[in-house]
């Protein structure tokens, strides 16, 4: 029940999602559940508890404080602290394993799958921060501008077929994965913690946060292509785990989650792009990569 309210909570923060109870934004009611529910359930202990309430008040705060010297430290500190829960750095946090070091194939490296609620919380706060924080002008709540969305998706379309073609044939080029078309038995699984959990807190991060701060810096017409560039870079390194023609295929998908957000300014594009990219992996190459790397 825990992870389900959470996943309800993430669908919910997008500005689709009108609903709201005593003037309060649903999610704002379906993420209360889960960490209660979380609490009863042993995912999160008491000090992961209390952690949670000082990250809502330090968000709530992050987004009310007038002085604009205070709001901005205080976003900072939002910003850290959502990055710390997103790598689990913060103790008291029980994550749920799905697959623990399986191989989905014999060539691949062993692959470990887990319910983050740490990461799948920040990634929901900082969506809720970036809507928050959008200027009127861009925020896609009219029906007016959901018909121009539907009518202006070529263009995204077409940037999402490229990243996903191209990142895949670079790892592929790389020798980091073999064509391994599969079904593994948890895949709905998967792809719902992926889209859900992962992507939605990755690209709030480094497209909704990092890059929308980099383009507001990057003031010049001409330079503004070195937002998605830089937030790209940094993406990529955050990969670096990986070895470096991980990086280097993280750095071309990162362009294209970049470009699609860039040319659209719709976080919702750049999270479908990154979703598409890690299914079409994960159904159709060796996952996550070869052992041989």
């Amino acid at each position: 029940m825990t992870f389900y309210l959470l996943a309800l909570s993430v669908i919910c923060v997008f500005p689709y999602c009108k609903i709201s109870i005593m003037r309060q934004p649903l999610w704002h009611y379906l993420i209360a559940l889960s960490v209660i529910s979380a609490y009863f359930q042993s995912y999160i202990n008491l000090y992961a508890l209390l952690f949670t309430g000082l990250y809502v008040v330090l968000y709530y705060c992050a987004l009310h404080t007038k002085r604009a010297i205070i709001r901005a430290t205080l976003s900072t500190i939002f910003i850290i602290t959502s990055l710390a829960l997103a790598l689990h750095w913060v103790p008291g946090f029980n994550n749920l394993p799905i697959v623990i070091n399986e191989r989905i194939t014999s060539d691949a490296i062993a692959f470990t799958l887990y319910a983050n609620f740490d990461k799948a919380m920040a990634g929901l706060f900082l969506c809720a921060y970036f809507y928050s924080n959008l200027d009127s002008s861009k925020k896609p709540l009219k029906a007016d501008s959901n018909k121009s969305i539907l009518l202006d998706a070529k263009q995204p379309v077409l940037i999402i077929i490229t990243t996903v073609f191209t990142a895949l044939i670079a790892a592929l080029t790389l020798g980091l994965v073999s064509f391994n078309p599969k079904v593994p038995d948890f895949w709905l699984t998967f792809i719902a913690i992926n889209l859900l959990f992962t992507c939605v807190a990755e690209e709030a991060l480094f497209r909704g946060l990092l890059q929308t701060k980099l383009s507001k810096i990057i003031t010049s017409t001409r330079l503004a292509i070195l937002a998605p560039v830089i937030a790209a870079s940094v993406f990529a390194l955050a990969h670096f785990a990986g070895g470096t023609n991980y990086v280097l295929v993280s750095f071309i998908a990162g362009l294209g989650y970049g470009y699609v957000f860039y040319k659209t300014q719709r976080l919702e594009w750049a999270i479908l792009c990154h979703w598409l990219v890690n299914v079409c992996h994960f159904f159709l190459f060796t996952y996550p990569m070869l052992s041989k790397i």
